[in-house]
């Protein structure tokens, strides 16, 4: 950001994609990124405990605005802002900023509800929409639940005031997504233009065609349903970190913990004399509990992307959290706890910690001994908070009760699992190892535009490898994981069969070029490092030129620079019925063009494929690469968003850019602009004549300029409305 400006299209993810608007729209992560990179270790640490005081504070806010006690408000706002999905989701960041705007979110309906300011819901729905446009939806569909049970609690009758607030809710909703478009309309393209939405490599057939009312599968079922009452009691009760033994994994399995007292609290909203507000909660907790029991339903709220829980998870901790709450707060008011319920409650969940279950041996018995004290502690407390007399001091000792329980219980999710220790961020280790030397000493000697193949990975957790080391360390790779991969890229891929076709896992954790040395010179890869004391990418005509520390430097004698030129082209119906081997080196040898698509190919001869060799000999590489060296582009300047350079063509060519085809890209040639041609499978293309040309390649989001225009209208305007608010309350009063 100091060096470019604000970054669009970044060639350290994968070979390159649009990344706009990521990070701009969440305060937090723009606190991390503006720390810069030196104090990553200590930024993020900052953000999320702010990010954790702000959960509770303005869930405290929230509690407060439904008329819980000031005591019952901060026992909530505690165990909301400690709550699983916050705590351990909190180290994929995103969950644990979701909590923070899921907050306030209640907290500004509460206040539009109550006493009709309506500033701040625009803003909570701004934040979450303009953050990750999909969670408008999945968080959305909460807030509708929310609001009618909301209604129904409080005996909402007057048809006015409901439609007048339906009215509003719509009306702000709307102005706060025309104020974030410049966000969110960038924002979905990235996702449009993705696997997951456009490519054929998806969950939805195979998650849509279940049976709606069948269980979870038979290999999974048992391990599954035990998960998820786990969970309940403790994020670490079926193991840490890489040692989950539970359900998918530690960070995507339920997140239900939201502390024990609220699973001995919440069955007494069963006592609270009002039946409307028993049947109301009694059918909320059915409608959250059903989707855990029934996958379908589950599946459904996911749209079948996928077989998820993650926010939904926190869905279901929220209101087990908000009906203890009111329970307990109801039983404070009234001083009287019913005895039989706390005994069922108390007996039931022991229970379900204690049943003889078939795969029960993954439960860590010492983390099932301390919830088993806890639970008998609270019960006991609950009953005691009945009595006048002692009623200050036992809420004292269920408040100690609860910071001593958030303690142990995430002693293991904080303490007893892989981290980078303080003295790790000044030792040449993990991400900070001699890769970074060796980047930078390749910079400080080529000036070029080029990419680096790494033979090894950063990290020290051997289970997980890292495909984003570029993004880290500071060059440009192939490797990459993102949710929402560039689709041309991942097309090619699997074209070239480097990732198997219609396995959405591959779309996301992506490989690049990283196993396929014979490509490397196509994507101009000049360099690989190594820790191997004789490389086998040596046998792929690369020679070791420098050594840091471990990592020896390796230069590819036949590499190709970025914009190099074709004569030959070859129809992609042609090249598709080749052999794999073959299709590799026939990038070498002809652009791939797709006749459906294009027609005129300014003189381009067309390659027989007749005269294909069956294999591809030194010589012939050798012969290839000279060829296309032949005429390339000569680059003056070349960043992330922008490459410009000149080129002598001794003939009509194919200027070929290994960057992956975006609407985005605007190619100018001698100053005028012309169309990109995706070739290649899904790079960038330029015909060019004989001569010498100058050539531009800028990049700028497709709707860059529409969502800006669409955002500064409505920010105006919504500025003119609470100015004009302003103005009206200072003449009433």
């Amino acid at each position: 950001m100091a060096r470019e400006g604000m970054p669009l299209w970044s060639f350290n993810q994968g070979m390159g994609q649009n990344i706009f608007p990521v990070g701009y729209t969440d305060p937090f992560s723009l606190y991390i990124i503006l720390m810069g990179k030196n104090f990553v270790y200590y930024s993020i640490f900052y953000a999320e405990v702010f990010k954790i005081f702000c959960a509770g504070f303005f869930f405290y806010l929230f509690l407060k605005k439904i008329n819980l006690t000031d005591y019952t408000a901060i026992t909530g706002g505690i165990l909301y802002s400690f709550a699983g999905y916050v705590i351990v989701g909190g180290t994929w960041i995103s969950f644990s900023t979701q909590a923070v705007y899921i907050a306030l979110l209640l907290y500004s309906f509460e206040k539009l509800y109550q006493d009709d300011n309506w500033i701040l819901f625009p803003v909570s729905i701004f934040l979450i929409a303009s953050y990750q446009p999909l969670d408008l939806y999945f968080i959305g569909a909460f807030l509708v639940i929310y609001i009618i049970f909301r209604l129904f609690e409080n005996d909402e009758k007057e048809q006015k005031i409901i439609f007048s607030l339906l009215a509003k809710i719509v009306f702000l909703s709307v102005a706060a997504v025309a104020m974030g478009a410049f966000f969110i309309i960038n924002g979905v393209q990235v996702m449009i233009e993705s696997p997951r939405v456009s490519g054929d490599a998806s969950y939805f057939n195979a998650l849509f065609s279940k049976q709606p009312w069948a269980g979870e599968g038979v290999d999974l079922g048992e391990t599954h349903y035990l998960t998820a009452l786990m969970r309940f009691f403790s994020c670490d009760i079926l193991g840490t970190g890489d040692n989950f033994r539970g359900w998918n994994n530690y960070l995507e399995a339920p997140l239900f913990y939201c502390g024990l007292i609220s699973l001995v609290l919440f069955p007494h909203f069963l006592s609270i004399g009002d039946r409307r507000k028993k049947i109301v909660y009694f059918a909320l907790i059915v409608i959250l509990i059903s989707p855990v029991v029934f996958p379908y339903l589950r599946y459904s709220y996911w749209l079948f992307t996928g077989n998820y829980y993650r926010v939904f998870s926190f869905f279901v901790a929220i209101v087990i959290l908000l009906i203890g709450l009111k329970s307990i707060d109801n039983i404070d008011l009234k001083s009287k706890t019913d005895i039989k319920i706390t005994a069922v409650t108390l007996c039931l969940l022991l229970l379900f910690l204690y049943y003889p279950y078939k795969n029960s041996q993954i439960i860590d018995k010492n983390i099932r001994d301390i919830v088993t004290v806890f639970l008998i502690i609270y019960s006991a407390l609950v009953y005691l908070l009945q009595f006048k007399k002692i009623k200050n001091i036992v809420k004292v000792l269920i408040l100690s009760a609860v910071v001593i329980e958030l303690i142990c219980l995430y002693n293991p999710s904080v303490n007893k699992r892989p981290v980078i220790s303080g003295n790790e961020t000044m030792e040449k280790v993990n991400y900070n190892d001699y890769t970074v030397d060796a980047v930078a000493f390749i910079k400080s000697h080529d000036k070029s535009f080029f990419r680096i193949n790494k033979g090894y990975y950063s990290i020290p957790f051997l289970e997980y490898v890292s495909l984003n080391d570029a993004k880290v360390q500071d060059f440009y790779g192939t490797p990459s994981y993102n949710s929402f991969n560039q689709l041309n890229y991942i097309k090619f891929l699997q074209t070239m069969e480097i990732v198997r076709e219609k396995k959405e896992l591959d779309t996301r954790w992506s490989i690049g070029l990283s196993r396929s040395p014979l490509l490397h010179s196509f994507a101009s890869i000049k360099y690989t490092l190594a820790k191997e004391q004789k490389p086998i990418i040596l046998d792929f005509a690369y020679d070791e030129i420098a050594k840091n520390g471990d990592v020896r430097i390796l230069e590819n004698k036949y590499s190709l620079p970025l914009g190099f030129t074709y004569e030959k082209y070859i129809p992609l119906k042609d090249f598709k019925i080749l052999p794999k081997d073959q299709r590799m080196y026939v990038l070498y040898k002809a652009v791939v063009i797709d006749e459906s698509l294009y027609k005129d190919f300014d003189g381009l001869e067309k390659l027989d494929v007749k005269e294909i060799p069956k294999y591809y000999l030194v010589n012939e590489y050798i012969k290839d690469i000279e060829l296309l060296r032949k005429n390339t582009l000569n680059i003056s300047k070349h960043k992330q968003n922008i490459i410009t350079g000149e080129i002598n063509l001794d003939k009509n060519k194919m200027l070929f850019f290994s960057i992956p085809f975006d609407k985005g890209w605007n190619i100018k040639v001698d100053g005028k602009s012309v169309n990109a041609m995706k070739v290649n499978i899904g790079f960038i293309g330029v015909p060019v004549e004989k001569g010498l040309h100058k050539i531009e390649l800028s990049f700028l989001p497709l709707y860059y300029y529409i969502g800006a225009a669409i955002s500064l209208i409505a920010i105006f305007l919504f500025g003119c409305l609470i100015a004009f608010k302003c103005l009206r309350n200072k003449k009433y009063n």
